[in-house]
Order: C-alpha cells, then sequence, then structure tokens
C-alpha cells in the first residue's frame, strides 16, 4: 500500500500573550461625569430626621398573611418569569462570548476515488483540526466585560422587580382594606339618608316639608348609592389587580384586612449618595454604562490587526501515489494567519462612533435613573410630613363630629332635637371618616412607596 503526503505548511510565530484590556470606569468616576453640573447634597432637604436607613423596617407591621402573599407573588407572577428568562438569556450570551477565547477544535474525515487515463485509485483521510483568534488586542475580552456587565444589570433588574412587586402587593392590600371599610360606611350611609328621607315623606304628609325638599333628599341618597357602587366597583378592580400579581385567576375571591397597619415609627432616610449604591436600579443603569464602555473599547479594537493560528494533525492514504521517504504519518500542519483591516468603506470607524454615542446615551439614562431615585426619596419624605398632619386634622375633625352625634342623640332625648338632626349627624361623622381612610390609606401607600425609593426590602 502506497502512501502519498497532500500539503503541509508549517511556521513558526512568536507572540506575547498579555492582551490588552480596559478596565470600566468605578462609581465615583461615574457618578462624577453624570453629575458635573448638578451637586448631590449631603442631607436630604425633605426632612430633618437623623439615622441610618433600615432596609429590613417599614415602619409598620406586616402580618403573616400578607407575607405569604408576597412570597407567593415571587414565585408565581408573570412578569418576574419574564425577567428571570432575561437572566438566562444574558447568561446564554456571556458563555457564548466566552468561548471566543478558547480555540475551535473539529475532527473531519474524507473519502474518494481519483480516475487517470491509466488507472483508478482511491484517497481516503482523516484528522484533527484546531484554530485560535489569538485575543491579542483585548477585544473579545471587551465583549466578555460587556456581556457580564449586562448579565449584572440583568440581575440587578430582577432584584428590584421582585422588591416592586412586593411591594405592590402591600399596597394592594392596604388599598383593598381601605375599599372593604369605604363600601361599609357607604352602606351605612345610603341606609341614614332612606332613613331621612322616609321621614321627610312623613313630613309631607303633615305638612312640615315640602316637596322641594323631598326632591332633594332624594338628590342626595342617590348620590350616597352612586358612591356606595364606585366603591363596590374599585374594589373588584383592586382585587383582580392584585390576584394578577399573585399570578391567580382574577376572580375577586381575595380578602384583606378590615382595619390598618398602624405606623409605629419615623422612617430615617440616612443620606442621599447611599441611595446610588443601595438601589438596585441606579446599580443597573451603572453596570448598563459599564457595559456601553466596553462596547467602545471592542469596537476600537476591532481596528486593529487579528491573529488566527490553525492546526491539524491527520492521516492520509493513497493506493496510487507512494509518500515521500522523508514525510510519513501521522501528518501535521501549523500555519498563522495576519489580517490587518484597510479598506471597509468607513465601516469600523462607523462602529465606534456608534458606539461612542450609545455610550453617552447610557451615561444620560444612568443620571436619569439616579435622579428620578434621587426625587422619590424627597418627594416621600415631604409627602409623609404632609400626609401626617392631614391625618391628624382628619382625626380631630372626625372626634368633634363623633361628639356631635352623642350631643345631637341628648337633644333628641330630651326634645331640643328631631331625629332628622340626629341623622344627619350620623352622616357627617361618616363623611369624615371616608376622608379620613382615604388619608391614612395614603399615608400608608406613601410610607411603602419611600421605603421602596430608598431602597427597602419587603421580603
Amino acid at each position: 500500500m502506497k502512501k502519498f503526503l497532500l500539503v503541509t505548511f508549517p511556521c513558526w510565530l512568536m507572540l506575547s500573550m498579555n492582551a490588552c484590556t480596559s478596565t470600566a470606569p468605578l462609581q465615583e468616576k461615574i457618578v462624577a461625569d453624570a453629575f458635573n453640573q448638578t451637586a448631590i447634597p449631603v442631607a436630604w432637604q425633605a426632612t430633618k430626621t437623623a439615622g441610618e436607613f433600615d432596609q429590613q423596617a417599614l415602619g409598620f407591621d406586616v402580618s403573616p398573611e400578607l407575607q405569604a402573599l408576597m412570597k407567593e407573588a415571587i414565585a408565581y407572577n408573570v412578569d418576574l418569569k419574564i425577567a428571570s428568562a432575561r437572566i438566562d438569556q444574558s447568561r446564554a450570551v456571556l458563555k457564548s462570548v466566552g468561548g471566543s477565547l478558547l480555540p475551535n477544535v473539529g475532527v473531519g474525515a474524507q473519502t474518494g476515488t481519483s480516475t487517470l487515463p491509466t488507472s483508478t485509485s482511491a484517497i481516503s483521510g482523516f484528522g484533527l483540526i484546531a484554530s485560535w483568534d489569538l485575543d491579542l488586542w483585548g477585544r473579545v475580552r471587551s465583549d466578555q466585560s460587556a456581556s457580564q456587565a449586562r448579565l449584572m444589570s440583568a440581575q440587578l433588574d430582577s432584584a428590584f422587580a421582585k422588591q416592586s412587586i412586593a411591594a405592590q402587593v402591600v399596597k394592594s392590600w392596604i388599598v383593598i382594606s381601605e375599599l372593604m371599610q369605604q363600601v361599609q360606611l357607604s352602606e351605612n350611609m345610603v341606609a341614614i339618608a332612606n332613613q331621612q328621607l322616609d321621614l321627610m315623606k312623613v313630613g309631607l304628609n303633615v305638612g312640615r316639608n315640602s316637596q322641594q325638599e323631598i326632591l332633594l333628599n332624594e338628590s342626595l341618597l342617590r348620590n350616597y348609592q352612586s358612591q356606595l357602587i364606585a366603591n363596590q366597583q374599585s374594589l373588584g378592580n383592586a382585587k383582580r389587580a392584585l390576584e394578577i400579581l399573585l399570578g391567580r385567576y382574577p376572580s375577586t375571591q381575595i380578602q384583606a384586612g378590615q382595619t390598618f397597619p398602624k405606623i409605629v415609627s419615623e422612617l430615617p432616610a440616612g443620606i442621599p449618595s447611599q441611595i446610588l449604591s443601595r438601589r438596585p436600579d441606579v446599580l443597573a443603569a451603572e453596570e448598563r454604562f459599564k457595559a456601553s464602555f466596553q462596547d467602545v473599547e471592542a469596537a476600537k479594537r476591532a481596528k486593529l490587526p487579528s491573529i488566527k493560528i490553525t492546526g491539524g494533525i491527520g492521516y492520509i492514504e493513497n493506493s496510487a501515489i507512494q509518500l515521500s521517504n522523508a514525510i510519513s504519518n501521522p501528518i501535521s500542519s501549523l500555519t498563522a494567519q495576519l489580517l490587518m483591516p484597510l479598506f471597509l468603506g468607513g465601516q469600523l470607524d462607523a462602529q465606534v462612533e456608534a458606539k461612542t454615542a450609545s455610550q453617552t446615551q447610557s451615561l444620560a439614562q444612568y443620571q436619569k435613573s439616579a435622579l428620578n431615585a434621587l426625587s422619590e426619596v424627597e418627594s416621600g419624605l415631604a409627602n409623609d410630613r404632609l400626609l401626617r398632619q392631614r391625618e391628624l386634622i382628619l382625626q380631630a375633625q372626625l372626634q368633634a363630629l363623633q361628639s356631635s352625634v352623642k350631643y345631637a342623640l341628648i337633644q333628641k332625648e330630651v326634645g331640643k332635637g328631631d331625629m332628622f338632626q340626629y341623622l344627619q349627624q350620623q352622616l357627617n361623622a361618616n363623611s369624615s371618616q371616608a376622608n379620613l381612610l382615604r388619608i391614612q390609606s395614603d399615608h400608608l401607600l406613601n410610607r411603602i412607596s419611600l421605603h421602596q425609593a430608598l431602597g427597602g426590602q419587603f421580603i
């Protein structure tokens, strides 16, 4: 059996494997660039309350039932499933980019026949082939760093989404609790207005009241009835919204507490600069900027020469041609390829310009995220104080009206007042209580939003 070597290209190549890489700027540098014309104050402007922020302290008790609902939402919420899929996608991209730093190895085989005027011969062979694109300038490493930053941003977005969903569950619970109480108050007010109308009709028969007064009270009754239906509608919508958050069918079967939790403590907010290191969404924006920085570095390095090494080892058999005496199976080859971009119609420069513009956009997006976070805290702190003031005023008003109801009852019993006036005082007190419920609910909702804005945790 005769053997023949078809082709060999031996070569040598001396390379330094210390590839050039760039490190993304630290947070201090990013903040300085983003806020080069805006100074972040050392203290919050909307409050004088000092103290370190506690990420676990919401300021009011959360029932075990509500804790269970938050865990259910984290497990089954559709938006969180989408966020989780994005993390898996980013992780796969990172794995793919990392593979570019390693050699590619493959195996091949060939068989066939060659026909000459005087004979026909069979040729067959197999071999192992490897190729390696050397990342001499760090382009692939920049791509890898960009993918790592995007994976980190996806994980931070997911963490923020989890806390946002948990916060929304607590808010929905508070809203449902308020509306359940509002429905009960509205039912009471409709019943009282009906009693008043009956009294007016009796008064009409004895000449004490006029038809105009009857019509006016009927109008007031219709207003209370409309408000009852509106509260029932809002309650149903709130229940369905919470059930969707939990990944359940929107059947309005979920229930909440009949009373509000009591705010038991103030909320120390720390200092503004801590938000930039604590809020997951701001940190995610920071990671996206780092990714865009590495994109620019990779685009710049794409303009530099690329080096590819290819090698192989194999066995070739030819029944008609004898291999040279100096060559025997197995045969091997090693080649190196140097490619320097000379003219690509400006594509590489355009890529650098596009990535640089994207980096500028990412820095602006980071600044926007940070400013929004700071604004949410300042607004939350200011609203917390103002809502507390309004709550105290309405509590005092309700106490006065409840005392008025007692006084009207005494007046009625001693003959100095009538039933209609007593019922009217009850309506006034119920109306004040409805307003107080609204403010108490707003205060709790604002406290939840403020805790979230400060980077607090709910679960």
